[in-house]
């Protein structure tokens, strides 16, 4: 049943005639800024800006947060520079790089030995010999891992940080609102030497739709702030058209197949005008269980075998093709190619597919609901999005029954993007006392100032590193921002235990472990490759197979040839689905470590990890009689970086990501 619909206006971005850039285009492209913070709708096309930089013979390291985004990013622009810049595919194939583990997995199966040195050589150039800019798309760890590499390999050099800057003009932070507090040194590493660095020839660039406010931690990170520039593209009624007039109607039903079968027509309708349709899921676990319902109502509608394409991390992960499957699965499969798209969270962040029919769950987060309706209706079409709602999504989610009032105040009017961006950040804005205004740039969350002290982790971590001896140590020591120095200060601190003889070996190790917590960007919980009978294989999260499978209960898990846990099964993995009402309610938990004692502690992971930790090491601990003050800088350390030495991390870097 429909609760409210509205329709949000076509929106377009001027043009400049000389260059047929948006203003903000030319600003990423012309401004001398070393530090530029930007925001533009979904489909303004931020990304091409530094397409253009290719063509004006400049190089240019894009960090994107997926390798699912890599791809499309790879593959978009591998085909406008073909189509629209005159260059050839050999040319564009020597020109583009892809930092990712699907690249690495095809570059080993070609031949190639080491990955690596390979990669470094790519810092200094893909291909001098021919004329023209170049891109390499990454996603994070790979970059870090070139940083922050163990040892110096065979056929590779010491090459690092500043040589990076110096062989860039753009370094790009694209969907930095994904970036998570642990995970920001990357990032504010490279904006604090762009801006002193006198060698650097580089400018960083943070880009979002839906940006959070990361300023503030710049400067706490010493960034200077008459480096740091905001952007934000100017919405106009004429120009480039940004998305066409799209209705988005609030939609009360239990669930997505629900949704679906209500507007069958409407979908059929578009299929057979060779349009996209597209389905987004906010949970894995149901999208699982609805495939067989989903494959009985495309079958009947006559929706044929091959014709709809998942996307999420467990079939994106997928190892073979299971040609008996009614869906298609796989990061090697181009979105745009297929008639239906029915996927979750990973499309979010800057997938560009062709569809002007969405139906959605809102997410978690306003910035989730944003990205996902900024998939439709791009360009100059109108669109339909049905956004699926019930009491619980509702009960849940503030900013949802926010919304929800505000559609219900506006049914069958006719608003612009601005205003629903408003509504949308509102709770944002007053939790963090921002100004409520125009001509207030809009945020959807606040980087937590605990992000500039683990950026002083990675940057103590980088000093060390052999890649910056000499005059490299020499200006990352002179230039240390003074999170880094506090750092540093209490791992000194702390390390005085070390002489302890009933415990000193373990506070080394402890903190050896907590400062190796840096090169971890993103907190992934730990993975289990399940091997289906007919050889197809899934990397799975252990905390999701446990709540939604029954597979660890009925299958032993063995350590694989590649050192990853691994499960093998009988017949498919979707065989051991549970419904969703014999899912079991399983806490998520970690294995934490002490520095005074060998033995790990079961903490359940919430938001009072950090707290229950803190109160742990308190509690009729010896070491506090003897250290009071080392035992304190503990404390600190964990408080102000957010950061835990845990017993079952994984470091994404030696796994998965590259």
């Amino acid at each position: 049943m429909e609760i409210a619909s509205v329709v949000i206006e076509r929106h377009c971005v001027e043009n400049i005639p000389e260059t047929g850039l948006s203003p903000l285009q030319n600003e990423l492209l012309e401004s001398p800024a070393k530090v530029r913070i930007c925001s533009a709708p979904t489909g303004a096309g931020k990304s091409y800006a530094f397409q253009r930089a290719i063509i004006k013979d400049e190089r240019v390291l894009f960090i994107v947060p997926t390798r699912r985004l890599a791809q499309n990013l790879m593959l978009s622009i591998r085909d406008s520079l073909v189509n629209d810049n005159g260059w050839t595919e050999e040319k564009v194939f020597k020109k583009l790089a892809l930092w990712n583990s699907d690249e690495t997995k095809r570059l080993k199966d070609a031949g190639e030995t080491n990955i690596g040195a390979r990669r470094i050589r790519e810092i200094n150039g893909l291909n001098i010999a021919i004329e023209g800019g170049e891109m390499i798309i990454a996603v994070p760890e790979v970059v870090s891992y070139l940083l922050l590499r163990y040892n110096m390999e065979k056929f590779q050099t010491d090459k690092g940080v500043f040589d990076f800057l110096v062989n860039f003009e753009h370094i790009v932070f694209d969907e930095f609102h994904t970036i998570s507090a642990r995970g920001f040194g990357l990032a504010a590493l490279f904006a604090k030497l762009a801006a002193e660095f006198s060698g650097s020839r580089s400018k960083v660039t943070f880009l979002s739709a839906t940006p959070i406010d990361i300023k503030p931690v710049l400067m706490k990170f010493d960034v200077p702030e008459s480096h740091i520039h905001n952007y934000e593209e100017t919405l106009t009624d004429t120009g480039r058209a940004v998305h066409g007039d799209v209705r988005l109607a609030l939609w009360d039903c239990p669930d997505i197949p629900t949704l679906v079968k209500e507007h069958l027509d409407m979908i059929m309708a578009e299929i057979n005008s060779s349009r996209q349709v597209v389905i987004i899921y906010n949970s894995l676990g149901d999208l699982q269980r609805h495939l067989p319902i989903f494959e009985d109502i495309f079958i009947n509608a006559g929706i044929n075998k091959g014709e709809i394409l998942l996307i999420n991390s467990l079939d994106d992960s997928r190892t073979k093709i299971d040609e008996k499957s009614f869906f298609l699965s796989g990061r090697n499969y181009n979105p745009e190619n297929y008639k239906i798209l029915i996927a979750t969270a990973s499309v979010e962040m800057g997938v560009t597919f062709k569809t002007n029919l969405l139906l959605m769950e809102p997410g978690f987060e306003s910035a989730n609901f944003l990205q996902r309706y900024g998939r439709a209706a791009r360009g100059n079409h109108n669109g339909n999005v049905f956004l699926r709602v019930d009491s619980r999504l509702l009960e849940k989610n503030p900013w949802l029954r926010t919304l929800k009032k505000w559609m219900e105040t506006n049914h069958g009017k006719k608003l612009t993007i601005s205003a629903l961006t408003d509504v949308l950040t509102f709770d944002c804005q007053k939790r963090f006392k921002s100004p409520i205004d125009e001509k207030s740039q809009k945020y959807f969350g606040m980087l937590p100032s605990r992000a500039a002290y683990s950026a002083g982790l990675y940057w103590n971590l980088l000093m060390k590193h052999f890649s910056n001896q000499g005059h490299r140590f020499k200006h990352l020591r002179e230039h240390q921002p003074s999170p880094s120095k506090a750092i540093y200060g209490l791992i000194k601190t702390v390390r005085k235990m070390e002489s302890d003889r009933g415990f000193g070996e373990l506070v080394k190790k402890w903190c050896d472990s907590f400062e190796q917590e840096a090169r971890t960007l993103r907190d992934i919980g730990k993975g289990i490759k399940v091997i289906e009978e007919n050889g197809g294989s899934f990397y799975v999260q252990e905390l999701w197979l446990r709540r939604n499978t029954d597979i660890l209960s009925r299958f032993p898990v063995t350590i694989g040839q590649d050192d990853v846990e691994e499960v093998r099964i009988d017949g498919k993995l979707r065989d051991y689905q549970l419904d969703k009402k014999d899912c079991p309610f399983i806490k998520a938990t970690r294995i934490l470590c002490f520095p005074h004692t060998e033995y790990n502690q079961v903490v359940e992971d919430n938001s009072e990890i950090i707290k229950n930790w803190c109160k742990a090491l308190k509690d009729g601990s010896f070491a506090w009689d003897d250290y009071p003050d080392e035992m304190e800088a503990v404390i600190k350390l964990v408080q102000m970086t957010g950061i835990l030495v845990s017993d079952d991390t994984e470091m994404e870097a030696a796994t998965c990501i590259l």
